[in-house]
C-alpha cells in the first residue's frame, strides 16, 4: 500500500524548516554582531594601551632629567661660588647622565654668565632675562613658585623645539627668601617625543595641549587641534609642575571589520553545520583574547603587570638604581566583606587608592597588586627616618580617613612593609619578596600591639 505524505506532516516539516532557517540566521547575525564587536573593542584597547605606554614612557624620561638637573641646581644653591668655579665639570657631568638635555645656562641674578657646552651657545653669553619679557615671565613663575617650572615647547633661536626647565637658586635654602638667580635646563622636545614612541602612534589620531604646563588651558602644540573637542579618551602627562593632556580618537581598521563581517556570512552557506559553525564561533567570541590592560579595572591604579614593568625598567638602568619599594596591606579586610558585603568592601578599596594617591608625591609610584594588597616605589628617599615619616603619613591618612557611605563609617587600617635596593643585582621577586616579609613583620607587630591592650583593659577591668 503506497504511504502518502498528509497535510499535518508537510505543515510539521515546513515549521520546522522555517523555524531552522529562523534560528541559523538569527545566530548568524547574533555572532557577526558579537565578533564586530570583540574586533572594535579589542582594536580600541590595542590603541589604549599604546598611548598610555606612550605617555608613562614620557613621564618618566621628563622626570629623570629633570631629576638629573635639579642635582645641578643644588650644587649652585649649596655653593654657588663652588657651582660657578666648577661649572664645566659639575654640568659636564648631569648633561653626560641625561638623556635628552641639550646645554644649560646659570644666571646670577637672572643674567648668563655660565653656559655648557659653550659650543653653539657662546651667543647666550651675557643675555638679560629682563629685556625679554617673555622670558622673564617663566623665570618669575619658577621664582614665586620656589620650584621647577617647565616652560615650552617653544622654538629655539639657534633652531628646533625644546623644553625648558627654569630652576631658581636662593642663597638662603630653605628659607628661600634671598632669590641668586635661576638655572636653565634646556631639553630636547623631539628626541623627548620620539623616545616615547608617541611619534610611531600612526593609526590615532592624536593631540597634546598644555603649553607652560596649563594642562586644558594650555595651547596645542602637538597633533590636531580637532580632536580635543570630542575625544575618545583624555589623559593628563603629569609635569613637577602643571601638566599636559594628551587627546586620542579611535581610528578603525574597517578592511579587518568587514573580513569578520563576511567571514561569518560563510556559514550560512554551509547549512548542516550552520549551527555547529554557531557554536565554535561563539565560544571563540567568549575566549577571545584581548590584549592585556596594565590599569586594574576597580581602583584605576596601574596593575601588577604595570607595577612590575616599571620596576624591571628601574633595576635595567644602568645607574644605581634609588627607590623605596613598599608593600602595604589592610588589616582584617576579610571582616569587611564579610560584615559589609563586597560591593562595600570594592568602594573601601577605591577609597584606599585615591588616599594612597594623595599620600605620596607626584613622582611617586602606586599600583594595585590584586585583593587589598598595594604597592608603592618611592624616589628620593635614601634615609631611614624620612622613609619612616612617609609611612607613618600613609598609614594615618587610611586609618583617619574612614569611608562613609549613607552614614555609615568603615575605617581601615594598613600594614606596610619595605625594602630598599641592596646592590644592582637585585631583581623584582627578590625585592617584592623582603617587601612582603617587612609588611608581614609589621602586621605582626601591630597584632601584637592590639593583644597587649586588649589584656591591659581586661586586667584593669
Amino acid at each position: 500500500m503506497k504511504q502518502t505524505i498528509t497535510k499535518r506532516t508537510i505543515l510539521l516539516i515546513l515549521a520546522f524548516t522555517v523555524a531552522f532557517w529562523g534560528l541559523a540566521i538569527y545566530a548568524v547575525n547574533l555572532l557577526s554582531h558579537s565578533m564586530v564587536s570583540d574586533e572594535i573593542h579589542a582594536q580600541k584597547e590595542a590603541q589604549r594601551l599604546d598611548i598610555s605606554l606612550a605617555r608613562s614612557q614620557m613621564e618618566a624620561s621628563i622626570f629623570m632629567d629633570i631629576y638629573l638637573a635639579e642635582s645641578l641646581a643644588m650644587v649652585a644653591t649649596i655653593d654657588s661660588e663652588f657651582a660657578t668655579k666648577h661649572w664645566s665639570q659639575v654640568a659636564a657631568k648631569v648633561i653626560n647622565k641625561s638623556n635628552f638635555i641639550r646645554h644649560v645656562a646659570l644666571a646670577p641674578n637672572n643674567i648668563i654668565r655660565h653656559v655648557y657646552p659653550i659650543t653653539g651657545n657662546r651667543s647666550a653669553l651675557g643675555f638679560d632675562f629682563r629685556t625679554q619679557p617673555a622670558q622673564l615671565r617663566t623665570v618669575e613663575l619658577a621664582r614665586q613658585n620656589q620650584q621647577v617650572f617647565i616652560a615650552g615647547p617653544l622654538q629655539l633661536v639657534q633652531g628646533g623645539e625644546a623644553l625648558i626647565a627654569r630652576f631658581p637658586i636662593f642663597s638662603d635654602y630653605p628659607s628661600n627668601k634671598q632669590y641668586w638667580g635661576s638655572l636653565s635646563v634646556v631639553i630636547d622636545y623631539q628626541k623627548l617625543l620620539a623616545a616615547s614612541g608617541i611619534t610611531e602612534l600612526t593609526n590615532q589620531q592624536l593631540g597634546i595641549r598644555g603649553r607652560d604646563g596649563l594642562g586644558e588651558f594650555g595651547d596645542v602644540f602637538y597633533g590636531s587641534e580637532t580632536v580635543f573637542q570630542q575625544p575618545d579618551l583624555l589623559l593628563p602627562v603629569k609635569l613637577p609642575f602643571g601638566k599636559w593632556q594628551i587627546a586620542m580618537t579611535y581610528q578603525l581598521d574597517n578592511s579587518a571589520i568587514t573580513a569578520i563581517k563576511n567571514q561569518t556570512r560563510v556559514i550560512a552557506v554551509v547549512v548542516a553545520a550552520a549551527l555547529f559553525i554557531s557554536l565554535i564561533a561563539l565560544y571563540r567570541a567568549y575566549h577571545f583574547a584581548h590584549k592585556a590592560s596594565l590599569q586594574d579595572e576597580l581602583t584605576r591604579l596601574p596593575n601588577r603587570r604595570f607595577a612590575t614593568k616599571r620596576l624591571q625598567e628601574l633595576l635595567s638602568r644602568q645607574e644605581c638604581p634609588s627607590f623605596v619599594l613598599l608593600n602595604l596591606d589592610l588589616n582584617n579586610f576579610k571582616q569587611v566583606n564579610d560584615e559589609f558585603g563586597h560591593e562595600m568592601g570594592d568602594q573601601l578599596l577605591r577609597h584606599v587608592a585615591q588616599l594612597i594617591q594623595n599620600s605620596i608625591r607626584v613622582y611617586d609610584f602606586a599600583a594595585r597588586l590584586g585583593g587589598d594588597e598595594f604597592l608603592i616605589i618611592l624616589h628620593r628617599v635614601e634615609e631611614q627616618q624620612q622613609l619612616q615619616t612617609i609611612i607613618t603619613k600613609i598609614k594615618s591618612r587610611i586609618s583617619t580617613t574612614p569611608l562613609v557611605i549613607a552614614g555609615q563609617a568603615i575605617s581601615a587600617e594598613a600594614s606596610v612593609g619595605f625594602a630598599f635596593v641592596k646592590r644592582e643585582g637585585d631583581s623584582v621577586s627578590d625585592l617584592m619578596a623582603r617587601a612582603d616579609r617587612s609588611m608581614y613583620s609589621d602586621k605582626k607587630q601591630q597584632a601584637q600591639r592590639v593583644n597587649k591592650t586588649v589584656l591591659s583593659g581586661d586586667q584593669e577591668s
